[in-house]
């Protein structure tokens, strides 16, 4: 696993953003006319990448998060693993079986929430880090947590007096 978070810490900008909107485009463009399973197959590449990804970003800002204000780790495991069990599940047998939506939907919301859960760790642990304080929700889950650094500028751009 070290391996694996030591590439994506180390990555430059540019790197990410190629591997999770250029590579998946070009990947997506180029599997228009072959089959579903390898389109699939480089959809599944690429989500596991996703994961590996807020996985490392996870536990890292974690361990350089003051220990008082770091948070637990069991549902991010939990966040990290389900999606990956889920969902070959859900391709292989679930679709082709025709579940019923009751069926389907309690396990698909329940992805959800592990992808939601995900940035919202990574973005916690961002502002905590970044603070060093305890964070409140508006901190770390919009812009307007960011301009606190901007607090004497009007609406105008003209400065408090």
């Amino acid at each position: 696993m070290k391996a694996i978070a030591n590439v994506f810490l180390r990555a430059k900008h540019w790197q990410i953003f190629f591997l999770f909107f250029a590579a998946p485009t070009v990947a997506e463009f180029s599997a228009a006319g072959a089959g579903g399973l390898f389109y699939l197959s480089l959809d599944g590449v690429i989500f596991l990448c996703l994961l590996a990804w807020f996985g490392s970003m996870g536990f890292f800002l974690r361990s350089i998060v003051k220990p008082e204000l770091r948070m637990g780790t069991r549902f991010l495991r939990f966040a990290l693993v389900y999606p990956v069990v889920y969902l070959p599940i859900f391709f292989f047998w679930l679709i082709p079986e025709t579940a019923p939506a009751w069926v389907i939907l309690p396990f698909h919301l329940a992805c959800m929430v592990c992808l939601i859960y995900l940035f919202y760790y990574a973005s916690k642990n961002l502002a905590l880090t970044e603070r060093r304080r305890q964070v409140s929700f508006c901190e770390y889950a919009s812009a307007k947590g960011r301009s606190s650094n901007y607090s004497n500028v009007s609406i105008k751009g003209n400065a408090k007096m």
